[in-house]
């Protein structure tokens, strides 16, 4: 059973240099839904893309990293209330 539900989201494509000390070879993407409780494990999801808010970086710490998430979620939800 298929669902077209669509929900606006941020994600990462990269390679996780602040949580993983040995970062992978092989680039993780990692999606955050805005405004969605649920369980999509196993889910087949179709992503499009919007804009590019910025490049991977490094973190100093994992609470520098949440301060930048909430900071890009901020960020996304202004420039999708726009299209």
């Amino acid at each position: 059973e298929e669902r077209s539900q669509s929900f606006n989201g941020v994600a990462n494509i990269g390679y996780r240099p602040t949580i993983d000390k040995q970062p992978s070879t092989e680039p993780v993407l990692e999606v955050h839904l805005l405004d969605f409780e649920g369980d999509l494990y196993g889910e087949r999801l179709e992503l499009e893309f919007e804009a590019r808010l910025r490049g991977e970086k490094r973190f100093g710490s994992i609470d520098e990293l949440k301060i930048q998430i909430a900071s890009d979620i901020r960020e996304a939800r202004e420039r999708l209330q726009t299209c």
